[in-house]
């Protein structure tokens, strides 16, 4: 188990595109190590890629 570092932390995630993105693995990477985070993003393109991302 990941130890939590980051928990009671916010962080802003700026360019998420898909799955591959370098900004959805630091996401990831951040709420695994307990960070509450929020997703900005570009378009609604771009919005409902992000809505789906984070809806999993």
């Amino acid at each position: 188990m990941q130890e939590q570092v980051l928990a009671g932390k916010t962080g802003v995630v700026f360019g998420v595109a898909n799955k591959r993105s370098i900004a959805w693995a630091i996401a990831k990477a951040w709420a695994a190590a307990g960070a509450k985070l929020i997703f900005n993003y570009q378009g609604e393109r771009l919005k409902e890629n992000v809505e789906e991302l984070t809806a999993e």
